[in-house]
């Protein structure tokens, strides 16, 4: 079964953090959550809520904006209730895959 959310990814603008530029994109491949936090979790870049990471620190996370356009430095955006909904599913556990397309 599959399901739809509004997202909003890495918006292709450059941005530093620590002293590097980066890009801010989503890069597309198959990944493993690898990681979670039941809550906000503070970064460098901002907050997430209840991100559940599958690149690095990139993640599947809730956040009060999700426009319908790229926006993040590179994670997926979701909304505050969507994100509530994946932890309360079975979905998006640690070991499940994610593909970026």
């Amino acid at each position: 079964m599959e399901r739809v959310f509004n997202t909003s990814t890495g918006s292709g603008r450059t941005y530093t953090v620590g002293g590097v530029v980066r890009r801010a994109v989503t890069l597309r491949g198959t990944y493993t959550v690898f990681r979670q936090v039941n809550g906000w979790d503070r970064g460098p870049l901002g907050s997430l809520y209840r991100p559940r990471y599958f690149n690095g620190g990139i993640a599947v996370h809730g956040y009060g904006a999700v426009p319908p356009y790229p926006a993040s430095h590179g994670c997926v955006r979701v909304s505050v209730s969507a994100m509530d909904w994946i932890w309360s599913s079975s979905w998006l556990k640690i070991g499940h895959t994610v593909v970026i397309r």
